[in-house]
């Protein structure tokens, strides 16, 4: 009777790193995992950032509940991170760094309404808020047009997490938006974003505006780096 190795299961679940991962910006080695015990019931943003000094390719084990693992590759050397936005549906989230080259680490980070463990700050039309990576504010919108407003304050990549607003097709609602990018794309440039991007500038501010009636309003911080603040400002019109 032939032998039917399960050695791929062994590496997807060993040496874990954090068994009760909030989605705090973590960076694993080959082979090493994060568990999320349970998710959001709702949209969530998982960014991974590729952090080879070389060209070498990552790839990430990405399961939750029953579901038959995903691994998308994460490019080395890249201007942003790959971004993916789902809805886990409260079950629990496992990532495992199952890249080839043993200096490949990659940086993960989770954000989304929910999350145990997660305290955002409270986000009004009064003043700003600035946030560092890992952290995220959270407010009411009204049922008007308002602005919200996304500056880096260093001339450094910022990434910008939303969620908010109305379901698209795949019953999500989130929008990543990178400042001080290396292109101009999204709407009304004519280019399109990268996959799960909604926009990138290279000007250090993105204004986006909206009119989604009274609801909830969360953002965080999804840059790569410890040195990129975020500020963030609530208008209403």
């Amino acid at each position: 009777m032939p032998h039917h190795s399960d050695f791929s299961f062994e590496v997807l679940g060993r040496n874990s790193v954090q068994d009760s991962w909030n989605g705090q910006p973590t960076s694993l080695l080959k082979d090493q995992n994060l568990n999320m015990p349970q998710t959001p019931d709702g949209t969530m943003i998982l960014a991974a950032t590729n952090q080879a000094t070389e060209n070498n390719q990552g790839t990430l084990a990405i399961t939750s509940g029953g579901s038959q693992p995903e691994f998308p590759n994460i490019p080395a050397l890249a201007n942003e991170p790959t971004i993916f936005i789902e809805n886990y549906h409260a079950n629990n989230l496992s990532l495992t760094n199952i890249s080839a080259n043993d200096n490949t680490p990659i940086l993960v980070q989770g954000v989304g309404p929910g999350i145990p463990g997660i305290n955002p700050q409270n986000l009004t039309t009064q003043e700003p808020v600035t946030l560092t990576p890992g952290q995220a504010a959270q407010g009411n919108a009204s049922p008007q047009y308002m602005q919200l407003v996304f500056t880096s304050t260093t001339p450094t990549l910022g990434v910008v997490g939303l969620i908010g607003g109305p379901l698209d097709k795949d019953n999500n609602n989130g929008y990543v938006i990178a400042v001080n990018a290396t292109s101009n794309t999204g709407p009304g440039t004519g280019n399109e974003p990268p996959p799960g991007y909604y926009a990138t500038t290279t000007s250090n501010a993105y204004t986006y505006a909206f009119n989604w009636g009274s609801s909830t309003i969360f953002v965080s911080n999804l840059s790569p780096s410890t040195a990129n603040p975020v500020q963030v400002t609530l208008r209403a019109l």
